[in-house]
């Protein structure tokens, strides 16, 4: 991953991080339920943590490429579902908050799973050392 590319992801990451605090805060405001605390929280955590394998997958680590590729690619799909449920316990302001997330991550997905940062994280052959 260049350093062009480390800047955007790690922008959309923290971004994501900035908004799920101030959501959070939002709660505190708003007086959030169990499922928007829970919730933001673990979105809160996710957000550090793919701070940390973006930086780690800059530095040439090829398992945390895969695990922040992998994460944002899941995440925005199971946005969707939780925003496309109808009685989830959760705020219409928090799924607004949560589609933006989505595509923040969906940005992220699309933009490490080109084909050029792909072959910057080979595989390992077999025998071949680390």
């Amino acid at each position: 991953m260049d350093n062009k590319l480390y800047g955007r992801v790690r922008a959309l990451f923290t971004t994501v991080l900035v908004v799920s605090v101030a959501t959070l805060g939002a709660a505190a405001v708003l007086g959030g339920n169990s499922a928007v605390w829970v919730r933001g929280v673990i979105v809160v955590a996710i957000s550090a943590v793919l701070i940390a394998l973006a930086g780690r997958a800059f530095r040439g680590s090829r398992s945390a490429y895969l695990r922040m590729r992998v994460m944002s690619t899941v995440a925005p799909l199971a946005i969707v579902v939780i925003v496309a449920l109808p009685h989830d316990g959760f705020p219409v302001w928090m799924k607004a908050e949560q589609s933006f997330v989505g595509l923040l991550l969906a940005a992220v997905a699309v933009m490490t799973g080109r084909k050029d940062v792909r072959r910057a994280y080979p595989r390992t052959a077999p025998g071949r050392g680390v």
